[in-house]
């Protein structure tokens, strides 16, 4: 590769000086650091897995140090527990988590580098195709930070947090097409970064890359061996080189050193693992959602486009049935029609010259193809997909909508006259770009990951502060037994119990390879902590101690919501809440038959779990008159809106109740 300018015959523009593209850039990043700074105000920490993520960036050069990437979902697909392959992207966030407390550590940690991707598409893509590109893809960059919205721009979950880093690879991919020799090195830093974060982005950039290449030497044919021996020889070379053994000598490490059979070889030898894939039909279907048909990429289908799937059973055996995906014919069609529309871009932009356009509609092209490919081979397990397998697509998406307006009107101009577009380009572009950005700097959540479950974090916060008696019994097993799939409660105590310097451990095999063998629990411990969630945390009576219990409402709702419940738990004692027996099921009816005979506990527990709130929905329950009168005194409410008010403050409370349980102590 050489770095000599491709040959294009529309003079390349010279741009605005660089204090005007600086300004531009930081309206780019500008939501992102708008959304940094609500979470400070806001007193955001990580929750679910993010907090498990930060755990182990807060572990980087300590005694935890990880080796290796988080534990990955794909384990449940091949029926081997491995992790994503190295620690790349905890070593970027590690010196935040250890200047900062974890809400702005991580905030700060992700923030920043999703803006160093922003400003590396920047400087990427002027170095490559000059300001006539680099605008093209700062609009990009907008677009897709647009499409995540605020409050994902600081989320720590890879699925996430790499999206703007795959823009900036698929940029330094149009680099190496055009042999630019001073994007190989980034581009091999970059494809580390992403693949040892997130295991999803192998086949793609196995794939893509190598068109990257060929398109490389198709304008060149300097393939040679001695050129590949002075390649290699060149500082190009040696500089990669040196950045893939620095980026890749910590998994290398754990394979040669590490505790059994190494992750590497886990990967390797079970990369084709799993009974049944995401299929060829179901993948045209996916890939034609986003990228072909409306909504494509925008906001509105981010959380919706691709749904949460589980198997379905069926006369064959287990079947991945994802609903409201278009008729595979007409997707069939639309990636055909679109990929057709590519191609010919592409072979017009090289017709007059321009391509940088034209490999870049190329590449755009391929990716849509290899992007089916990819996805038909997708293995899926027992819990069926989820859109975090394929998010990467919605990056791929915006890259081939931009790349083609970019190619289309540069083939358009050259023969309509390039002064009218000189006059209207940029203008038209930074209107676009600004709109996404200012649209995006008020507060939008996606639902997805983590993010779904900012309601626990009212509860938790006030957890974190009771658990400093944890102090005197470490270190301590986090008993995970009983955890539900995807509560974001158990990681982010175990989270602040780091930050509080509180030695915690486990059992479970599957947390024992997500946080580290030096956290695998000896059997010494004297101390053991579970949590309880809902009514199980407001009704327990086991033998542990409940040091600690918290909530997602207010003290006044708590009390409505409490003194509610022990209303309807009399009721039910007292015969004031009276029941049709043939309208249960046999378990309820015994249960219901024990709270009538004055067992306070049954009684509690059918009003805590939301039993006599069903009966009463289905018309088997009835509740007296007097007992309606005190509910909606103690709610402050009309009597025609009690009972409804009162089982919506219940649930409330008790939905967002959390506790921890403790042997050994108190």
């Amino acid at each position: 590769m050489n770095h000599t300018e491709p040959s294009v015959s529309q003079p390349q523009e010279p741009g605005p000086g660089r204090a005007v593209r600086a300004v531009i850039i930081a309206i780019v990043v500008l939501p992102i650091v708008a959304a940094v700074a609500r979470a400070l105000v806001h007193h955001w920490f990580p929750i679910g897995d993010d907090a498990l993520l930060y755990i182990r960036a807060r572990d980087v050069f300590t005694a935890h140090h990880p080796l290796l990437g988080s534990w990955t979902s794909a384990s449940l697909s091949i029926g081997v527990d491995v992790n994503n392959p190295g620690p790349i992207y905890a070593d970027l966030v590690a010196p935040f988590a250890h200047v900062f407390s974890a809400g702005p550590g991580a905030a700060l940690g992700v923030g920043t580098i999703n803006i160093a991707a922003v400003i590396g598409i920047s400087v990427a893509s002027r170095h490559i195709g000059g300001w006539s590109m680099q605008r093209w893809f700062l609009l990009a960059s907008a677009a897709l930070c647009w499409t995540m919205g605020s409050e994902l721009l600081f989320d720590i979950w890879q699925a996430h947090a790499l999206l703007l880093t795959f823009l900036l690879y698929l940029v330094l991919l149009i680099g190496l097409s055009q042999g630019r020799s001073r994007c190989v090195p980034w581009a091999v830093a970059i494809a580390s970064l992403l693949v040892q974060t997130h295991i999803s982005y192998v086949y793609i950039l196995a794939t893509l890359t190598p068109v990257a290449l060929l398109l490389s030497w198709h304008d060149r044919h300097r393939l040679t061996r001695a050129g590949v021996i002075s390649g290699l020889r060149s500082r190009t070379g040696v500089v990669s080189a040196a950045v893939l053994i620095l980026l890749w000598s910590q998994p290398v490490i754990e394979q040669l050193f590490g505790e059994g059979q190494g992750n590497l070889a886990r990967l390797a030898t079970n990369s084709g693992g799993g009974d049944l894939t995401v299929g060829a039909r179901n993948a045209t279907k996916i890939v034609a959602a986003l990228i072909a048909l409306p909504p494509w990429w925008l906001r509105s289908g981010f959380s919706t486009t691709v749904p949460i799937t589980r198997l379905t059973d069926s006369p064959d055996g287990p079947q991945l049935v994802i609903q409201g995906l278009p008729n595979g014919i007409l997707a069939g069609f639309a990636l055909v029609a679109l990929v057709g529309l590519l191609v010919l871009v592409a072979v017009a932009c090289r017709r007059i010259g321009a391509t940088i356009q034209s490999n870049a509609c190329a590449l755009a092209a391929s990716g849509v193809v290899l992007a089916v490919g990819c996805l038909a081979v997708l293995t899926v397990g027992r819990v069926g997909l989820a859109p975090h397998h394929v998010r990467w697509i919605w990056t791929l998406s915006v890259f081939t909508h931009i790349v083609l307006i970019w190619s289309a009107l540069t083939v358009a101009v050259h023969y309509v006259g390039r002064p009218l577009w000189r006059r209207i380009a940029t203008p038209a572009i930074l209107v676009a770009t600004t709109a996404f950005s200012a649209a995006n700097v008020p507060y939008f959540a996606q639902q997805e990951g983590p993010v779904a479950f900012y309601g626990s974090m009212a509860a938790l916060r006030e957890i974190f502060r009771q658990l400093e008696p944890l102090r005197a019994e470490a270190p301590i097993v986090y008993n995970t037994s009983n955890l539900r799939v995807f509560e974001p409660y158990s990681s982010a105590v175990m989270m602040r119990l780091q930050e509080l310097g509180i030695e915690f451990r486990v059992t479970d095999p599957v947390m024992v390879r997500q946080l580290g063998n030096g956290r695998k629990a000896s059997g010494d411990e004297t101390t053991s902590i579970m949590q309880l969630e809902g009514s199980d945390a407001l009704l327990y009576d086991g033998p542990g101690c409940r040091f600690a219990i918290a909530d997602g409402v207010s003290d006044s709702e708590a009390a409505v919501a409490s003194n509610a419940a022990e209303l309807l738990t009399a009721g039910l004692i007292d015969g004031l809440v009276t029941v049709d027996p043939s309208m249960l099921s046999a378990d309820e009816q015994t249960r219901y038959a024990a709270a009538g005979t004055g067992d306070v506990v049954v009684a509690r527990r059918l009003v805590y779990e939301g039993f006599v709130q069903r009966w009463t929905d289905a018309g088997a329950a009835d509740i007296a008159p007097t007992l309606v009168d005190q509910l909606a005194k103690a709610g402050g409410v009309a009597n025609n809106a009690a009972i409804r008010s009162t089982f919506d403050a219940i649930d409330d409370w008790v939905v967002s109740t959390y506790a921890l349980v403790a042997t050994s102590f108190c």
